[in-house]
């Protein structure tokens, strides 16, 4: 018996977050073009297609660093990598869109490898001036990616780095200033108050695929407008249920500092002590349909829950090469494909507007 009953066409956009660590850390192959590879090779297998947000700050600086002479470690070129996997990808009907994180903006590289900028974190309270303001950085980004792809090709969607758009006034005017078209940064019920991530989704509706922005992004405008809000899908679990996944376990254990330095960033040491800590695991939290790391049975979780928002046709997944290990998950979840199922781009979402 099919999971779903009802009859309304579902549209699945499946993102994919192409990027380093946030603290730094990784390495372009092993974390970024690798696990793409594998990702995009399932996906063009059952006729789905991707939408890439790429992150452009990091790609700035390792060019310049490459560009200088140093090798970085690497016995191949990075860019080189990047830029073709980027370009075969959109030759194949793939979506490239904008992913920014700011604490990318001041990063340089050390003896012991990148050193960014954590007090910059968020892109909704980010502070620049010149070259480096938030109008810039988004001219900037969109730019190089249009002049990547070529072909006239025009990139109109952001994702701000750690979900980080609040507040989003500001962010939502230079978005309209650049020419951006959409965000696809919020997931209903998410809360981050911790020494990075600072935002509240909590008020935002679980039942919604989309909405036109007003002032901000958070709120839906009363009229069709010239912004639009893509959620990504997020329903509340037991932290711990999610945890218990061995895949995301093994994701953990690729980078153990990121993985650290993540946790303690929303637990830090002194607050609570360690029962607090331990606490954290048997509280809910909004977790976000991560096709890479989700089990078959989180994949069933969220697919039966989506089959009772009759009024919602619109999903955002959300997935990272980084954490990626693990086929099982995604290819179970395309192979369970319903007839009124499909599976685009982002940009071929806006189109049909």
């Amino acid at each position: 018996m099919s999971l779903f009953k009802n009859k309304v066409m579902k549209t699945l956009l499946f993102t994919l977050d192409y990027e380093l660590y946030g603290n730094g850390s990784g390495d372009v192959f092993k974390h970024i073009i690798e696990p793409t590879d594998k990702i995009l090779g399932i996906v063009e297998k059952y006729n789905a297609k991707l939408t890439i947000f790429f992150e452009v700050i990091e790609y700035w600086k390792l060019k310049e660093e490459w560009e200088s002479g140093n090798r970085m470690g690497y016995d191949r070129n990075p860019i080189e990598a990047m830029e073709r996997q980027l370009k075969r990808a959109f030759e194949y009907g793939h979506d490239i869109q904008l992913h920014l994180h700011p604490q990318w903006v001041d990063a340089f590289w050390t003896e012991n490898g990148w050193k960014v900028n954590l007090e910059k974190w968020r892109l909704g309270d980010y502070e620049g001036t010149g070259e480096n303001s938030l109008l810039c950085l988004l001219q900037r980004g969109k730019e190089t990616i249009e002049k990547l792809l070529g072909n006239g090709y025009n990139c109109e969607v952001l994702r701000a780095g750690g979900y980080n758009v609040q507040p989003s006034d500001e962010l939502s005017s230079a978005m309209r200033l650049a020419g951006l078209r959409a965000d696809s940064s919020i997931y209903p019920g998410g809360k981050e108050n911790g020494f990075l991530s600072k935002y509240d989704y909590t008020g935002v509706k679980g039942d919604v695929g989309m909405w036109y922005c007003g002032n901000n992004l958070e709120t839906s405008s009363n009229i069709k407008s010239d912004l639009i809000e893509l959620p990504i899908v997020a329903f509340p679990i037991l932290r711990l249920q999610k945890y218990l996944s061995l895949d995301r376990v093994k994701s953990l254990l690729r980078n153990r500092k990121s993985a650290k330095d993540a946790f303690d960033a929303k637990i830090p040491k002194g607050r609570g002590g360690h029962i607090s800590r331990l606490l954290y695991f048997f509280q809910k939290e909004a977790q976000t349909w991560d096709y890479c790391l989700f089990t078959k049975g989180m994949h069933r979780k969220f697919l039966k829950t989506i089959e009772n928002q009759n009024d919602r046709s619109l999903f955002v997944l959300v997935g990272h090469p980084k954490s990626f290990v693990s086929s099982k998950g995604l290819e179970f979840l395309l192979k369970r494909k319903p007839s009124r199922f499909q599976y685009i781009t982002i940009s071929e979402y806006l189109k049909s507007l």
